[in-house]
């Protein structure tokens, strides 16, 4: 009984409490539909006695809210305080109106949150010092949420992503240099294949699904944070100012990535970005060329399999080949920290073991079921090597191959464009690769180095000319000296006349001493570009190399020759400065003890000789070196150098004594 009178008891108060509710809003004090009959309802202002009672009755507003959609509901305390709420009136929608708002919510349904939607909408208010602490606390708890446990946060992943994209600089510049260490730290050590149709139907339990949708989600944000950085990379240097600096900013994440995640997905087109990147005409109006520049060198350095190495050099060729070759040597420099091709030698076969077969008596007897379990042991072990991306040696050595043919096809191409600021970076790589060329390469490469020096008129050359002349003689004669498992037998006169052709001109080359590219070494407090360390030798070298290759590495030395040498670098040595004499003095001392017939032409007495030595001719074979006669020791012999006086006179002496 005392359970139906409290129960009856509250149903009194209920009813109680809903008439006063009814009496309340038929006053109209919480919800007002219509303005303007709420006016004409209301009574004058004479029929009241007091105007506070006016007062009360009118529909209160608030600051910043459009009133006409609006109404007030009821309140809600929050803190200790109460908060008034303003609630939107939903109007009907003409047809139209429905069929937009229909396809923009299929549009967006799904990919913005609510504050992705607020941000994007405030991309065009100017950013305060306020704004921006908060934008940058956004992102440390997004960065935060994400580091802590990945693979429940994706969404927060999503998000950042998504900011990293937005039109507002500011978001988009702190919200991309953000996702670089988060990359970094979440990317696993192997790389993510897509499901299959099979895999996907399959039950698995809740860590795998969880696991499973964590790399899903990884994959496609990775992915389209690349696609931005590949679009904000490419922005031109005559953009707008903000424009410019987050494609640079762009850049410094590719490179940053590039360093770390050369083994997970999408690395080509990180390397596509970066080599995009360096290939620009001007590279001194880049500040992170040399950064990208190192970063390349280092991943070829190290890259032990080859898979890497391929990739770069097939698309540093390809995007070569669009600039037409116009960059700057330290991008082809790259192609020299190749270490893959350290201990390749595609001239001699590894001989195939052969596989004794083994008598019946001596197998081992295996049971159905041991054999069953020995094929299945082998499928895992396939299986874990390519999880783990290991390479054979059947496969290194095909990545090895593929290397070297695609590296010296794009050095050919090269010669074949003549480009003169690359041939002594192109020269250098042969050096080093040119003698795993195989014989018809070998051929094209001395023939496109012939055409070289046809093209630079040795009648008439520059400094630059006389540089590029050289190198080509000094590469010619090194890949065929360099192939030790072919017999070659070459005709290389053509290098030998050119070499007797540019001795004037270097005689009268006032930087013969020095580097190609300055005059004194670089500052190392200077942050200008530098000229790597390679290809830096000077003209003077040049020579003495490209005369040691003829006469005592090659058997393109000759008496006549001999003769002809020494007498134009007789007529050079009233020029050179004090070191390249000293230096020719020694070679010709050198060349003196392997053709002692070259004396003669240090003595001034009459001797039987047919016609007489043509000065002007540039071939040593027709110059008819015999009947010439070295009267420049009268000269030299004041030099103002005491060395180079005592190697003239020794020189000297010693044609005395053999007369």
């Amino acid at each position: 009984m005392g359970r139906k009178r409290s129960q009856k008891e509250i149903q009194e108060r209920l009813a109680k409490r809903r008439k006063e509710a009814d009496a309340l809003l038929e006053t109209g004090v919480f919800q007002v539909e219509d303005t303007d009959g709420l006016e004409n309802a209301m009574p004058s202002k004479t029929s009241w006695d007091d105007e506070e009672q006016d007062y009360e009755l009118k529909p209160r507003t608030m600051k910043g809210q459009d009133t006409e959609n609006t109404v007030e509901g009821l309140p809600i305390k929050r803190d200790g305080k109460v908060e008034r709420k303003m609630i939107k009136v939903q109007t009907k929608p003409t047809n139209e109106e429905e069929s937009e708002s229909e396809d923009d919510e299929a549009k967006t349904r799904g990919t913005l949150t609510t504050e992705d939607e607020e941000e994007d909408n405030d991309d065009d208010t100017p950013d305060t010092e306020e704004t921006i602490i908060e934008l940058k606390e956004t992102i440390a708890e997004l960065v935060e949420k994400i580091m802590e446990e990945a693979e429940e946060n994706t969404a927060a992943l999503t998000r950042l992503r998504k900011m990293a994209g937005s039109k507002n600089p500011n978001t988009a510049k702190f919200s991309m240099l953000a996702l670089v260490p988060v990359f970094k730290s979440i990317i696993p050590g192997y790389r993510i294949r897509p499901l299959t149709e099979l895999e996907k139907k399959e039950k698995v339990s809740k860590e795998v699904a969880r696991l499973r949708n964590f790399e899903q989600n990884l994959v496609v944000n990775y992915k389209a944070y690349i696609d931005l950085l590949t679009r904000l990379s490419r922005t031109p240097n005559n953009d707008t100012p903000i424009n410019v600096n987050l494609g640079n900013l762009a850049t410094n994440a590719a490179i940053e990535l590039t360093s770390s995640s050369m083994h997970f997905n999408f690395r080509g087109e990180l390397l596509t970005i970066i080599i995009r990147r360096i290939c620009k005409p001007n590279p001194s109006a880049d500040p992170f060329f040399h950064k990208a520049v190192k970063v390349l060198e280092e991943i070829l350095n190290e890259d032990e399999e080859g898979n890497v190495s391929v990739d770069v050099v097939r698309i540093l060729s390809k995007v070569l080949k669009t600039r037409n070759y116009n960059v700057d040597e330290s991008v082809i420099n790259v192609l020299l920290s190749l270490d893959i091709l350290h201990d390749y030698d595609p001239n001699t076969k590894r001989e195939e073991e052969v596989k004794m077969k083994l008598r019946k008596k001596d197998r081992v007897h295996l049971s159905k079921k041991e054999r069953k379990a020995r094929k299945e042991r082998k499928q895992i072990e396939e299986e874990m090597r390519a999880a783990e991306q290991a390479v054979s040696a059947e496969e290194r050595e095909k990545n090895q191959a593929e290397i070297l043919k695609l590296t010296l096809a794009l050095y050919l191409n090269i010669l074949k464009s003549d480009i003169t600021s690359l041939v002594g970076a192109v020269l250098e790589g042969l050096a080093k690769f040119g003698h795993m060329a195989n014989f018809d390469l070998l051929g094209d490469f001395l023939v496109v180095m012939k055409e070289l020096i046809a093209n630079a008129e040795l009648d008439n050359l520059s400094s630059a000319e006389v540089r590029k002349v050289l190198l080509c003689i000094v590469t010619a004669f090194s890949l065929v000296s360099s192939h030790t498992h072919m017999k070659l037998s070459m005709d290389l006169s053509a290098f030998v006349d050119a070499l007797y052709a540019v001795l004037p001109y270097l005689s009268f080359d006032a930087d013969i001493e020095f580097s190609h590219k300055t005059l004194r070494l670089a500052d190392p407090l200077n942050n200008e570009l530098v000229k790597p360390s390679v290809n830096v030798s000077t003209k003077a070298e040049l020579l003495l190399k490209a005369l040691d290759h003829v006469f005592f590495r090659s058997k393109s030395g000759t008496k006549q020759r001999a003769a002809a040498f020494t007498k134009r670098i007789y007529m050079a040595l009233e020029h050179t400065p004090e070191k390249t004499s000293i230096a020719l003095l020694k070679f010709l001392e050198k060349l003196t003890t392997k053709y002692p017939e070259v004396l003669g032409l240090y003595s001034t007495d009459d001797r039987i000789g047919n016609g007489e030595f043509h000065i002007e001719t540039d071939s040593p074979t027709r110059s008819n070196a015999e009947a010439a006669m070295i009267w420049e020791n009268s000269l030299l012999v004041k030099h103002y150098c005491p060395s180079v006086v005592k190697g003239v006179k020794a020189l000297l002496h010693k044609s005395q004594e053999k007369r």
